[in-house]
C-alpha cells in the first residue's frame, strides 16, 4: 500500500474531507487495474451517499464506492473500493 494526501469530494464539488492522509492499494489482474484504500477522518462528518471522488495532491482522481466505515477512538476509518481508472486529471 502506498501513502497520499488528497481530499474527499461529493458530487465533484463539496468538499467532505480536506488534507486526508489515504492508503492506496493498487494491483493488475490481466488487463484490468484495480485500486483500494483506506483513510480516516473525524466521526462528525457523515459519508452516507453511494460514491465520493477522490482527489489525490499527485494530480491523480477517481471514484471510490463500496464505503465500509468503523470507529477509531474520535475518528473513523474508512474503507473503500476504488472505481474506474485512478489518473491524471480524470
Amino acid at each position: 500500500m502506498a501513502f497520499f494526501r488528497g481530499r474527499i469530494l461529493l458530487n465533484g464539488e463539496v468538499v467532505i474531507a480536506n488534507h486526508v492522509e489515504i492508503w492506496i492499494n493498487a494491483c493488475r489482474y490481466g488487463t484490468q487495474e484495480y485500486w483500494d484504500g483506506s483513510f480516516e477522518m473525524p466521526v462528525v462528518t457523515a459519508l452516507s451517499a453511494p460514491a465520493y471522488r477522490l482527489h489525490l495532491a499527485d494530480g491523480r482522481e477517481g471514484n471510490i464506492t463500496n464505503i465500509a466505515t468503523r470507529i477509531s477512538g474520535e475518528n473513523v476509518m474508512v474503507y473503500f473500493e476504488g472505481s474506474g481508472p485512478l489518473k491524471a486529471g480524470a
